[in-house]
């Protein structure tokens, strides 16, 4: 029973961190949008540098809240 206990709690945590990050790197990316325009660089002017940039922005943001999680 102890088990079950320690599995549902890791599971919460699990899904409350994974909500966290997720509203974290939501808000940092509307941040880097309204400042550099991001997604209009990407999509009407097909900037690649933009895509990777916000691609490793987001990919770096997991990682750091990963890292938290787990350690």
């Amino acid at each position: 029973m102890a088990e079950l206990g320690k599995f549902a709690q890791s599971l919460g945590l699990t899904i409350i961190w994974s909500l966290v990050s997720i509203l974290i790197a939501v808000v940092l990316f509307e941040v880097l949008d309204r400042k550099y325009h991001l997604m209009r660089e990407i999509f009407e002017e097909n900037s690649t540098a933009a895509a990777v940039l916000a691609g490793s922005f987001v990919i770096g943001i997991f990682y750091v809240v990963a890292q938290i999680v787990t350690h």
